[in-house]
């Protein structure tokens, strides 16, 4: 430990993004899950001093070893998919086992950890690799027995066939376990057991049951269905490829130049520190699909920048929580949710991208002005120090020691040396030109995404190589090849964690095509809405919260949208209305109490107070809480048509502002109630205006009053200029 980690007040609380012991003290500095450094709390830099007796073996190579296998795995897993998506040489059913095998086994490794402290995580360790080489066997069985099972067997299964069925089923509950926690290898389970018990449960829970070699056979080795089901195959052609894409721009800069845009903008307003964090946990967020995953990741960076120039750390852990959620709803890659959504409603994907664009606008506009004002509020005004941007080369610590053990050198992927417009555009060339071809493929030539994933993940090696050798200094080939087998290893960590959720929920799924129970619960929450829309929305907005809580968002997603969507479109809303509505609720159930996974994983990063957190989160992000309701409300947000699309875009917008003002309740000073109660009214008004007889009318009577309210707040001063410092420090 640094002199000043002992003297700083708030002490380890910085230690997981490892930058209070300086570069010097390898991995003695970090923890790389977020979790304290468990040696600096020992006292010393012993190895062993942790408490836990000596080690026979190096963790440090232990975890160089993990990676290494980690970046292997990636290579093949890579070019297996590749190849696969662009020839298809055989039926996309055997290659859902090919797919699923690669990523149990990735999985599996990401789960391992390398210094375990106690017994328990030892044997989980030895239990770990063991399922890993397992899933690796079962895949190989089934994916060799796949001609002999569906074509000349004709629907006849062996016992080893079926033994091999349950082994997967049961390798993907506990490797999802070991990945996400119980939460949705429960949910795995509970469907299992309603399967089997079908008999038992009451009302419209009740079913004749399915034998448990029946429900192994729909589950697995009849293929096409269950396991293997059409959400796996998403997962091995579209999320792949765009996995594979994100883990790239990752290893290519995507975080620092993330950092670097919203530090331009954040030295053209008040709030700027906070909003160039705002801005890099949600671009991150959108490439990732795990909230929890990237609260942890960026938000080792964000978090301690924060509070270090002054802001209260469950405000900053809420920034965090709140960006890192709302960063899926961003189009392209909306966390791959957006190619689930494409599949299952038979939608192209450009048509998902396009129906989503306007309300993530609007929810990140919302954002900002809340983060503005919370900033301004609290006291945080500083301006962004560009030499403290040094830290975010150190948020993953723990990987880059690895990888320099492994390939004798590591890279840091931009320079910060002058942050600039002109710079943005050189230094983002590996960020910006896939982005540019994925997005000029899709809209202009309208190739299929899977090809344009492909070109866009081609197209990257060019341009990473270029913005390297052209732009940075020191860098050469070797330098290149060691950030591209980087990137390769992180699109099979990104990739693997989420394939291996989807299995799970294609148990959960095929246990509901098994029973029929969907459609049983989509008639119930009908009846029990008593045909009121308004109320199915309530109660599906909460259904949708609770099937959410503690699981990742395109899981949480699937189980939702399978049961609450039937009842919506039955309802008279429109498909695409229906999956966004329950889209936006399976992602707010990671900052809805009392799971509230991201931002449980933001106030530990934080070593603040997960109730304060889940507080403050809940008021930044409840213009996202609304916005399902306003875009079922105002279709041509999501279903665009001149004028009445900017018409609503405008005064939505406006809506928004003034709700996100209201709610933090700050302007140039604490608002007074008259005013604040008038922007919730008005906001409303603007918001649900068509539900009005005279919607034109409501629309521009709302907006003037929003607009004029909030002029008038801005220019009241209350208590004069000497008390506005002693009034902008309330806590709301």
């Amino acid at each position: 430990m640094t002199t000043d980690d002992s003297t700083d007040e708030d002490g380890p609380e910085q230690e997981p993004g490892g930058r209070d012991a300086g570069p010097g003290s390898g991995r003695q500095s970090t923890a790389g899950d977020g979790s304290l450094d468990r040696n600096s709390r020992a006292g010393g830099t012993d190895p062993d001093a942790d408490g836990s007796g000596g080690r026979w073996v190096d963790p440090d190579r232990i975890r160089a070893l993990k990676y290494g296998f980690l970046v292997v795995l990636g290579v093949v897993s890579t070019a297996y998919h590749l190849w696969f998506t662009q020839q298809f040489p055989f039926e996309q059913d055997q290659h859902k086992i090919a797919h699923l095998g690669f990523m149990l086994v990735g999985a599996a490794i990401v789960a391992y950890e390398p210094e375990p402290e106690t017994r328990r995580e030892r044997l989980g360790n030895y239990a770990t690799l063991f399922e890993a080489a397992l899933s690796a066997v079962v895949a190989i069985y089934l994916f060799t027995a796949f001609e002999r099972v569906v074509y000349e067997q004709l629907g006849i299964y062996t016992d080893l066939d079926l033994f091999a069925g349950l082994l997967i089923v049961l390798l993907l509950l506990d490797v999802c376990r070991r990945v996400y926690g119980p939460m949705l290898s429960l949910v795995g389970v509970v469907g299992l057991a309603y399967a089997l018990y079908g008999p038992y449960f009451p009302g419209i829970l009740n079913h004749n049951g399915v034998t448990a070699e029946r429900l192994v056979q729909g589950l697995t080795v009849e293929f096409g269905s269950g396991v293997f089901g059409v959400i796996v195959e998403v997962s091995g052609t579209f999320i792949i490829i765009f996995m594979i894409l994100a883990g790239l721009l990752e290893a290519y800069g995507a975080l620092e130049y993330f950092v670097q845009v919203g530090t331009l903008i954040g030295k053209r307003v008040r709030s700027g520190l906070a909003q160039m964090t705002t801005v890099a946990s949600m671009g991150m967020g959108s490439v990732n699909g795990s909230a929890a995953a990237n609260a942890a990741t960026t938000g080792a960076f964000t978090i301690p920048l924060l509070k270090r120039h002054g802001l209260d750390r469950d405000t900053a852990a809420a920034f965090e929580s709140v960006a890192s959620s709302g960063g899926q709803i961003m189009p392209p890659i909306m966390g791959a949710a957006a190619f689930i959504m494409a599949e299952i409603t038979g939608t192209s994907y450009l048509t998902i991208i396009v129906v989503g664009f306007l309300p993530a606008l609007l929810f990140y506009g919302s954002v900002a002005v809340g983060v503005h004002l919370t900033t301004i509020k609290e006291g945080l005004t500083s301006e962004v120090d560009e030499e403290e941007l040094d830290d975010v080369e150190m948020v993953e610590q723990e990987r880059t020691d690895a990888l320099e053990r492994i390939f004798g050198r590591t890279t840091s992927a931009v320079s910060f040396g002058e942050i600039s417009a002109r710079n943005l555009v050189v230094e983002g060339l590996a960020l910006w030109v896939p982005l540019a071809v994925l997005l000029y493929t899709l809209v202009v030539l309208l190739y299929d995404p899977l090809y344009a994933g492909f070109l866009a993940i081609m197209s990257a090696f060019p341009a990473a190589f270029v913005q390297g050798i052209a732009f940075r200094e020191r860098y050469g080939v070797y330098d290149f090849a060691v950030d591209t087998l980087d990137g390769l290893g992180r699109g099979l960590e990104n990739a693997a964690p989420i394939a291996v959720s989807l299995g799970v929920m294609n148990i959960f799924v095929g246990v509901l095509n098994l029973t029929g129970f969907t459609q049983v619960f989509a008639s119930s929450l009908v009846d029990l809405s008593g045909g009121v829309l308004a109320l199915l929305l309530v109660f599906a907005m909460v259904a949708a919260l609770l099937f959410g809580l503690g699981m990742p968002t395109v899981a949480a997603y699937i189980t939702a949208v399978l049961l609450i969507a039937p009842a919506l479109t039955d309802a008279g809303i429109e498909l695409l209305a229906a999956h966004f509505f329950v889209f936006y609720f399976a992602i707010l159930s990671a900052l809805t109490p009392p799971v509230a996974i991201a931002c449980l994983v933001a106030a530990r990063v934080a070593d603040g107070n997960f109730w304060r957190t889940a507080k403050k989160s809940l008021v930044l992000g409840a213009p996202l809480f609304v916005l399902p309701y306003i875009f079922v409300v105002n279709d041509s947000l999501l279903f665009w048509s001149f004028p009445a699309t900017p018409i609503a875009f405008v005064v939505v917008a406006a809506g928004m502002v003034g709700l996100a003002t209201a709610l933090v309740n700050y302007l140039s000073g604490p608002l007074r109630v008259p005013s604040r109660g008038g922007l919730l009214v008005a906001a409303t008004a603007a918001a649900f205006a068509p539900l009005a007889p005279m919607t034109a009318v409501v629309q521009v009577g709302a907006t003037i009053a929003i607009v004029a309210l909030l002029l008038l707040e801005a220019k009241y001063v209350p208590g004069g200029d000497s008390g506005r410092p002693e009034q902008a420090s309330v806590d709301d």
